[in-house]
């Protein structure tokens, strides 16, 4: 009976695994993104799909609201450095059947490395059928609250799945007040942070960042107190009332050299780092790889060229050309993100156009008053020669930037599935950048050809 039941498993697994190859196949030749359904179409074939192609993989998960698509990245480039062949969801498709297509062609007979960024929501789902040996916590915003809530459900949601997983070791942002809480304690862990003593105060007596999520101490519930505030409630922090501070840092930066609009450089350990994207968020992004490759053994040769090399990806800070003019693409969809990217804008000293698209599709929120907490205030510092808004909510897009009178003129509104190459080609700067929630950047790439 085992015997038969063992053959059976057998067959359906190489029957799911070569029916959703030909799914995959079809797509990619017809020109269609082939990263989510050969993997649906596998698991409705297979609910057991991942057990067999995760035999003899060691696994990096990647989760948190904001940066887990470019820690994942950076860290795939750092591990090609040493590994002939490294696993991933490059799309940054995280949910059970990206990550089957991802797995589609591993081998059961080898030993291989994946790192696969995983939503927050479904780390438990993942670690029901694959056991991670390693878990990266990139840090925890509002982040679609129709979907998540508030910031503790989704802590409670990756601490869910880390029961799952009991044995895995955490990597987490210890400038985040919430990956301090007792719930880490049952786990293996160590911390990451920045810790620039030239923006530091010499004592706890800053405040955070306005509208900063997760600043109340724990046990006694009063408002954190800063040393050191990065940006919103990141940063060196300790309760005025009672014990609760910053974990020990195993990774740190301890200096900062510089943040441009496109390039990055840092010391860890006194040892020198570069990047070549720009914004805070993104150090911390680079960080977090970095901390995972230390924990696997890389040299820092390797982690340097990983790190150095590493271009920008789809919606990061992605830079493409089109009919002359220079494209900057930028996925938005929460307050903090955005905040970071905008502050990352005001390093141009050009003058640009602005494009703005919102969408209130499932995957990215249905609640869009989120855009409302943004400091969009702030880009009134841009010199932006013309302002654009298209998308599901194009009309609350625009009464939110007319709120914010960064630009005199008058906003146009259009459909960028039909006009946007009319809005690159008619834009009065050749330097346009646009501000994008999920569904309308996969789209719009897709009308662009990207």
């Amino acid at each position: 009976m085992n015997l038969r039941y063992t053959i059976h498993m057998s067959f359906k697994n190489k029957f799911s695994k070569e029916v959703a190859k030909i799914v995959r196949a079809g797509l990619r030749l017809t020109k269609h993104n082939a990263t989510s359904l050969p993997g649906l179409v596998a698991y409705k074939l297979d609910k057991n799909i991942l057990n067999e192609l995760s035999q003899n993989t060691k696994f990096i998960f990647v989760t948190g609201t904001n940066g887990k698509t470019m820690t994942t990245h950076f860290l795939v480039n750092i591990l090609k450095q040493k590994y002939d062949k490294v696993y991933t969801n490059e799309s940054g498709s995280n949910m059970v059947q990206g990550i089957i297509t991802t797995l589609l062609d591993n081998p059961a007979s080898e030993d291989t490395i994946a790192v696969l960024e995983v939503d927050e929501a479904n780390l438990v789902r993942i670690g029901q059928n694959i056991k991670a040996d390693y878990v990266v916590f990139t840090n925890i915003f509002r982040d679609q609250m129709d979907r998540f809530g508030e910031i503790y459900n989704i802590f409670n949601k990756i601490m869910d799945g880390m029961k799952v997983m009991p044995d895995a070791k955490i990597i987490a942002n210890g400038d985040l007040p919430i990956f301090n809480y007792d719930q880490m304690k049952a786990y293996d862990r160590s911390y990451f942070g920045i810790r620039d003593k030239s923006h530091a105060s010499d004592d706890y007596d800053l405040d955070p960042e306005l509208n900063s999520d997760g600043i109340l101490c724990p046990n006694c519930k009063r408002v954190l107190r800063y040393r050191l505030n990065n940006y919103s409630s990141l940063g060196d922090y300790s309760c005025p009332t009672c014990d609760f501070h910053s974990p020990e840092i195993t990774y740190e930066i301890d200096r900062l050299e510089k943040l441009e609009a496109n390039y990055s450089s840092f010391y860890v350990d006194g040892d020198y780092y570069e990047v070549n994207v720009g914004g805070l968020y993104n150090v911390y992004n680079a960080l977090a790889a970095l901390s995972v490759a230390k924990e696997v053994g890389l040299s820092y040769g390797e982690i340097y060229e990983g790190l150095r090399s590493q271009k920008n990806v789809f919606g990061r800070q992605e830079n493409v050309e089109i009919d002359g003019k220079n494209l900057t693409i930028n996925l938005v969809k929460n307050p903090t993100g955005l905040n970071q990217i905008i502050d990352l804008m005001l390093l141009e000293k050009d003058e640009v156009s602005l494009i703005c698209l919102l969408n209130d599709n499932y995957a990215d929120g249905t609640d869009v008053s989120w855009i409302y907490d943004a400091y969009y205030e702030n880009l009134h510092d841009l010199d932006i020669k013309d302002l654009y808004v298209s998308g599901i909510r194009k009309k609350d897009m625009k009464r939110r930037l007319e709120i914010a009178e960064i630009y005199a003129g008058e906003i146009g509104e259009f459909d960028y599935e039909t006009e946007i190459r009319d809005i690159i080609k008619n834009a009065k700067t050749d330097n346009i950048y646009i501000l994008s929630t999920y569904t309308a950047m996969l789209r719009l790439r897709e009308v662009l050809g990207l």
